[in-house]
């Protein structure tokens, strides 16, 4: 009896042990830009690093949204994830919707070609997208992110919804056909808010995938006034150094919104399934 004590306790011990240093090795990276940030330029460079700022200076704060168009970045980069968000998000909809509750020939093999397109790596696409965007005279303009990040994130949204719209008891939509009800009122009076939750996950997470996206932005986006937040970091390189300091700041900027986001889905869920609870 004493020896399972002892091992459970050993067992417990280099558990709590393996998770915190697993948590410091995640939560570190983000306490150092953090930090980073408030750091004057000289303490960044001091060997051996400091771990917390002597003061808490907002210079390269200042510096990125004056030196460095930091606000033109990001109200590009709101444009397009916005933008690429409505429109995954609606055509997501309508077409879980269609393929989970309207049975129609091919809908099986159609949502298995969903899957499949997964599997291709985005840098395959670079070449034909670039060519696409050249042609169309869509080079170095919004657009030209925009209607990739669609068709990229598109699939993804109709898997995740449709889910949520299989769900729905099929009895619910039998007496709403009963009761009158076309498609349209089938889609927009019935299944519509019961799938809400599903639609605000895809959004929030079409938000943060397209608010983080890098290697599209950086090959499809070469004019600066275009450039979005991710792809304006690489400005922050100059010929003989790194600005290491506001970069860690607008590496702070990037992060606040989808963080604001993710914080306000979750109450949104728990103020769901509370309101659920109580009806």
């Amino acid at each position: 009896m004493k020896n399972k004590f002892r091992r459970s306790i050993g067992t417990n011990i280099l558990i709590y042990f393996c998770a915190a240093v697993l948590f410091i090795l995640i939560l570190f990276p983000f306490y150092w830009i953090i930090c980073t940030s408030f750091k004057e330029t000289l303490d960044i460079y001091v060997i051996p690093p400091e771990f917390f700022p002597k003061k808490f200076d907002f210079t390269n704060y200042v510096l990125a949204f004056t030196k460095y168009k930091v606000p033109v970045f990001f109200i590009n980069s709101l444009k397009v994830t916005v933008a690429t968000v409505f429109f995954t998000t609606l055509i997501g909809s309508l077409a879980a919707f269609s393929l989970t509750r309207m049975h129609f020939l091919g809908s099986k093999t159609l949502r298995k070609f969903l899957g499949i397109t997964q599997m291709f790596p985005v840098v395959v696409l670079l070449v034909p997208l670039f060519i696409m965007c050249s042609k169309l005279k869509m080079y170095n303009k919004l657009p030209s992110l925009i209607l990739p990040y669609v068709a990229l994130q598109l699939p993804v949204s109709i898997i995740l919804q449709s889910g949520y719209y299989k769900d729905v008891p099929l009895a619910l939509e039998e007496a709403a056909k009963l009761d009158g009800c076309n498609t349209f009122q089938l889609f927009g009076k019935i299944f519509l808010p019961l799938v809400t939750p599903g639609i605000v996950a895809t959004g929030v997470y079409t938000f943060i995938q397209v608010w983080q996206e890098f290697l599209l932005a950086s090959s499809l986006i070469t004019k600066k006034a275009m450039f979005t937040l991710t792809v304006g970091l690489t400005t922050f390189k100059g010929d003989e150094m790194t600005d290491w300091g506001a970069l860690m700041a607008t590496s702070v900027i990037i992060a606040i919104p989808a963080l604001v986001l993710f914080n306000l889905s979750q109450e949104f869920f728990i103020n769901k399934v509370a309101g659920s609870v109580k009806e």
